[in-house]
């Protein structure tokens, strides 16, 4: 327990040496009063005259006014209410401090979820669930200071992302379930899957023909920022780093149920041991698999329906680059975690039935 407490410190001090520097000039405001302009035509809100007290900075308690125009088709057409936190940019103009309209600061409820989150971890999982928030905190630290900044360097992506789920796979595990026999079979069998994941990926994203240029995230990294990348790389990295949870889960279930029914049947025979993990291994699947492909259609479910109320033909749209990678990814990770079934049963079988001394689990 006192090593998994020092590693937890470790994660904890390393995460906060995260930098989140900001630019100067944005500052957070509180809004004291408002005034909405209707329109003439459908009387519906079209720009705000707006009182804020700037909350931070230099600039600190002073208030100015501002206005800002509402399209209710822009990622900006929310109306801002009294009282609401908003991040405005500051400038000086002919010795008069203006301010212009950035964004509504969402951080704040951001953090109120947050602890929501960490109070029921804690609540229901006690000391798991706290060593479940430090494997998390951990995969974050792993994905921001490692792997995001190698791929900002020109390094593999998709190496990078084999690299960062493996040092995931293992301190999550040994942080969840301590350092035992169990844990190393389960490591094994997520890492298999893994990059089962990741080798089939590489391969019908080649034969696709994928550019990774088709996602608008992307064409803006290209053309306004200039940051030259393997775009297809990073597509492929997404799904190794995205099949990671699903199949620690199915590997350690499968290998738990193994040690279990060796401990209650020590005279079972490899055969067997492997034949009953595969049948648990098939109800497993059957759920994880879907709850796989479901998270990822979720996640372009918009890009679905634009394509699927036009008039085009559905072979047509599903041929296109953007829904060829979504489909790309849900098959690639689901066939990952298939085939840690059948790896994660094998090894645990083979173990228990040479070792003389089963460890159970803690």
């Amino acid at each position: 327990m006192l090593k998994k407490i020092i590693i937890i410190l470790i994660i904890i001090v390393s995460f906060h040496s995260i930098s989140w520097a900001s630019n100067n000039n944005e500052v957070k405001a509180r809004i004291i009063s408002i005034k909405n302009n209707y329109s003439n035509e459908d009387n519906s809100i079209q720009s705000q005259i707006i009182k804020v007290k700037i909350l931070e900075g230099k600039h600190k308690d002073n208030i100015i006014t501002l206005e800002r125009f509402i399209d209710k088709y822009s990622l900006y057409g929310f109306i801002l209410k009294n009282q609401d936190t908003i991040l405005i940019e500051l400038n000086m103009e002919n010795n008069n401090l203006e301010g212009k309209f950035i964004n509504i600061w969402r951080v704040n409820h951001l953090k109120n979820l947050g602890l929501i989150f960490l109070i029921s971890l804690v609540i229901f999982g006690r000391m798991k669930g706290i060593l479940s928030l430090s494997a998390l905190v951990f995969s974050c630290f792993v994905i921001i200071k490692f792997l995001i900044p190698n791929i900002l360097k020109g390094y593999n992506a998709v190496m990078l992302s084999i690299i960062s789920a493996i040092f995931i796979t293992i301190i999550s595990f040994i942080l969840i379930s301590g350092f035992t026999k169990k844990t190393l079979i389960a490591i094994l069998g997520t890492i298999g899957g893994t990059i089962t994941a990741g080798i089939l990926s590489h391969t019908y994203m080649n034969l696709a023909r994928i550019t990774g240029l088709a996602d608008d995230d992307v064409m803006f990294m290209v053309s306004n920022m200039g940051i030259e990348l393997d775009y297809r790389g990073l597509y492929m990295g997404a799904i190794i780093i995205g099949t990671i949870g699903v199949v620690m889960d199915v590997s350690m279930s499968i290998t738990s149920s193994i040690f279990e029914i060796k401990n209650q049947s020590p005279n079972i025979k490899f055969i067997y041991l492997f034949k009953s993990g595969l049948k648990i291994g098939k109800d497993v699947m059957s759920t994880m698999v879907n709850t796989l492909v479901l998270a990822y259609v979720g996640s372009f479910m918009p890009l679905l329906i634009i394509y699927l109320s036009s008039e085009s033909n559905f072979l047509n749209s599903i041929n296109t680059e953007l829904l060829s990678v979504e489909i790309i990814r849900s098959l690639c990770g689901s066939i990952g975690l298939i085939f840690t079934i059948p790896l994660t049963c094998f090894i645990a079988a083979y173990s228990v039935n040479n070792s003389h001394k089963i460890r159970k689990y803690r």
